[in-house]
């Protein structure tokens, strides 16, 4: 009887401690790091530098897209952007991209895309992607470009997101600074 009633001891300390539930993984929050002012380039004759963001990416989620799901944007758990996605890409653009203050043009991104998109091989690549405005008053666009930068990541996971698109941020201005170049730069210089 006593190895009975040990038994039946024992069974129900084991089934209680499998139920008891576990501890829920801490938040991890990303953001594109530091540095960038080591990266800035020649000022550009824009008064400003601005991004806003549609309403897909205005969040904190941090999303990947999967080509056997390809409608549909997943987000991490328990991974998410320090900041909503426009306001890092803006932080970064305000260090990378120095402005003149005596331009007379504003440079305005509005971000569209800002994600993990993984192939049918489970090969990870980021997304940015998002359209390039100049203009004098800051609402009519005098010149305007899509933009769509890939970047490869090594792995599927958010620290390469995170590393991929900071990556991406500073294609974007090397792309900003070659199409602003020329015509347009001299469009923003003219008095």
């Amino acid at each position: 009887m006593k190895a009975l009633i040990l038994c039946l001891v024992v069974a129900a300390f084991a089934t209680a401690c499998s139920i008891v539930p576990q501890a829920t993984p801490s938040l991890v929050q990303h953001d594109l790091g530091s540095g960038f002012r080591t990266l800035a380039r020649k000022p550009l004759p824009l008064r400003t530098v601005s991004v806003t963001a549609t309403p897909v990416v205005a969040g904190l989620n941090m999303n990947y897209r999967e080509a056997s799901r390809p409608t549909t944007r997943g987000a991490y758990s328990y991974n998410r952007w320090a900041a909503p996605p426009a306001t890092l890409v803006d932080q970064a653009l305000s260090r990378l991209l120095p402005v003149e203050p005596t331009g007379r043009c504003r440079l305005s991104f509005q971000l569209s895309d800002f994600l993990l998109d993984i192939d049918e091989q489970g090969v990870g690549a980021v997304l940015l992607a998002g359209t390039l405005r100049i203009s004098l008053d800051g609402k009519n666009a005098v010149f305007k470009r899509i933009v769509d930068v890939r970047i490869p990541v090594p792995s599927v996971d958010p620290a390469n997101e995170a590393i991929g698109l900071r990556k991406a941020v500073v294609e974007l201005a090397d792309q900003t600074v070659t199409w602003i170049s020329g015509d347009i730069e001299r469009f923003c210089v003219q008095q």
